[in-house]
């Protein structure tokens, strides 16, 4: 309930009994008197960095929310690993790995009860980091969709958590894990679930979402990246563009092509790792990786792409950009480079300004005009992106280092996580 609350409008202020305002209107101040009361309650975080995809959603993250500091609700420990949040119908899922187990969690959004969870065995498999799984949960429809590093995929209800059908990349579908497991998130496309098992027979499988049955594959080979599918429109066509091991490649995903390849880029990256989800603006593309590979730009308009515009210098080795208007922003960084949040002109690779934050690596999200950002130091940072210049509009340590998940918000919330296991919830509607 809103209490002494003026909403000062020259339209509706000159309402009156004679002038009543019209149903429109009225549901126009309605839901502006939502959004003020809780504004990201509507939002949902389906699945890999958002509903888009790229880490942006509608919202507004209140001034003194920013400068204060959300309040923390909740805490919990998951289990080492490095997969993010899905959040919908006030359940947040997420994953992680203790005693050579994966336990799929799923949390009350609100209070942090535990509505239910599954174990399963699961080699922890830490190799120069902490090991635990890398993918992140996508719900849709009522159903959750759960890759393990293993690459063991397989479907729950969202309500209980029963498990509707398994399968497994190696045996059943001659997968090829990649050295640090799969950590390719898999994604619903229309009425498939698009997945990187990168076998012989085909780098990219659509599945039936409800079966777990072969719906069509793509018929190329590929070395197994780390990146998840990031879906456009190419030339007016559906499509999915996918950062593999040692190339980028565009798939076609309409009903005559079914993975039928538009394009690919050769890009090889020390021990394949490329990890960064690409970012489409029209004909151009824009990739990114750590070992010194840095950043190209590519024009996508024929088969064989072309190189646009390179830097080696602003690498991103697994972090996430995304666009405003004809501009990225990211956090590049890895291990040889401090982390700074950068806007580019996407066309000419112009940088517009950078901005230093902690550590070598962060996430980063776009919540309406507002850019958060989770450094691996566990600082969450507020701004104010314009064309000149980052303002920060506050800094707070919500997490103890290292924290390579990326955050997700929804619900009103924001979740982020260490590698070692710890999880939080913090409050955008109130301040510490």
């Amino acid at each position: 309930m809103v209490k002494n609350f003026t909403l000062k409008s020259p339209v509706l202020a000159k309402a009156t009994p004679q002038h009543k305002p019209s149903a429109m209107r009225t549901l126009i101040l309605f839901l502006t008197l939502l959004t003020l009361v809780n504004p990201l309650s509507a939002q949902t975080w389906p699945s890999y960095l958002g509903s888009q995809g790229n880490g942006t959603a509608d919202g507004i993250i209140p001034a003194k929310i920013q400068k204060d500091g959300p309040k923390p609700l909740w805490e919990a420990k998951i289990g080492i690993g490095c997969s993010s949040f899905a959040i919908a119908d006030g359940r947040v899922l997420t994953l992680g790995n203790t005693d050579d187990q994966d336990t799929l969690w799923c949390f009350d959004t609100q209070t942090g009860k535990i509505l239910w969870k599954q174990t399963y065995p699961e080699p922890l498999a830490a190799k120069y980091y902490d090991g635990g799984p890398g993918a992140t949960p996508t719900i849709h429809l009522g159903l959750v969709y759960n890759l393990s590093k293993s690459g063991r995929l397989s479907c729950h209800d969202l309500q209980t958590g029963a498990e509707k059908w398994v399968i497994r990349f190696k045996d059943d579908l001659d997968g090829n894990k990649p050295t640090w497991g799969y950590s390719s998130s898999p994604l619903i496309f229309k009425d498939s679930l698009i997945c990187l098992p990168c076998s012989k027979k085909g780098a990219m499988v659509a599945l039936d979402p409800k079966t777990g049955k072969v719906k069509w594959q793509s018929k190329n080979t590929a070395r197994p990246g780390y990146a998840a599918p990031v879906f456009y429109q190419h030339q007016g066509k559906d499509a999915a563009v996918v950062f593999h091991g040692r190339s980028i490649i565009g798939y076609d995903l309409t009903p005559e092509g079914q993975g039928k390849i538009l394009y690919q880029f050769p890009w090889r990256t020390p021990y394949d790792v490329n990890a960064s989800n690409p970012t489409v603006l029209g004909n151009l593309l824009h990739l990114s990786a750590g070992y010194n590979m840095g950043y190209a730009v590519l024009d996508i308009s024929k088969p064989e792409p072309e190189i646009v515009h390179r830097d080696r210098d602003l690498p991103m080795i697994f972090q996430n950009s995304f666009l405003i208007g004809d501009h990225l922003l990211g956090c590049f960084g890895d291990k040889r480079y401090d982390a700074e949040l950068y806007r580019m002109d996407f066309k000419t690779g112009k940088i517009l300004w950078k901005h230093k934050v902690p550590g070598t690596r962060g996430s980063t999200a776009l919540i309406g005009d507002t850019i958060v950002v989770l450094t691996e130091t566990g600082h969450l940072i507020f701004g104010n992106p314009t064309e000149e210049s980052f303002t920060e509009t506050g800094r707070h340590q919500v997490l103890e280092k290292l924290c390579w998940a990326p955050l997700a918000i929804a619900d009103g919330k924001l979740f982020a996580r260490t590698n070692k296991g710890k999880a939080i919830c913090l409050d955008l509607t109130k301040s510490k």
